[in-house]
């Protein structure tokens, strides 16, 4: 029987990074302003004054819609995808996971487990935790050609069940 899961989690905003979006909209703010009297002083190039201001807008525009992120589980007979879509627009692959590969996959806050997730000879780490505050973050530690990764994510119960039943030997469920 195949199995087949999707899941698309929005993240939740943090302060961080709503001080983040105020300051890009401020600094577009000031950049317009210079761009526009720049341009409007002196005569030739002031039939591009309105063109720089679109640009800087469009530019502002850009970089507020990075901060729209989601991320996407996806996990078919085995196979663990986990994507970063920014701005419903540009998705990104960050890891690819086979449960048989996993080492160790288990709730970040179980003490039995703390040891291998501060293990220092972890090569990459990746995040796509959506919000922290509601707990239930796991971590996955694996291989992938030769180097040993982590990913901290938060599944839905029916996921980590799945994913038990491809390894279940390595893959704890929360008490």
């Amino acid at each position: 029987m195949d199995t087949f899961l999707e899941y698309l989690m929005k993240k939740k905003t943090t302060g961080k990074e709503l001080l983040a979006k105020f300051g890009i909209i401020v600094l577009a703010i000031v950049v317009m302003f210079i761009v526009f009297t720049l341009l409007m002083s002196v005569p030739f190039l002031s039939s591009f004054a309105l063109l720089g201001a679109v640009a800087v807008v469009y530019f502002a525009y850009i970089f507020l819609r990075n901060f729209d992120l989601e991320y996407e589980y996806i996990f078919t007979n085995g196979e663990l995808d986990i994507d970063a879509i920014k701005g419903r627009k540009v998705r990104k692959r960050i890891a690819s996971v086979s449960c048989k590969n996993i080492e160790l996959m288990a709730d970040i806050s179980d003490a039995n487990y703390k040891a291998e997730f501060e293990n220092q000879s972890i090569m990459k780490k990746f995040d796509a935790v959506y919000d922290s505050s509601k707990g239930g973050i796991y971590g996955i530690i694996y291989s992938d050609m030769g180097e040993t990764k982590m990913i901290k994510f938060q599944p839905p119960e029916n996921l980590v069940e799945n994913m038990k039943k491809f390894n279940p030997r390595c893959i704890h469920k929360a008490q």
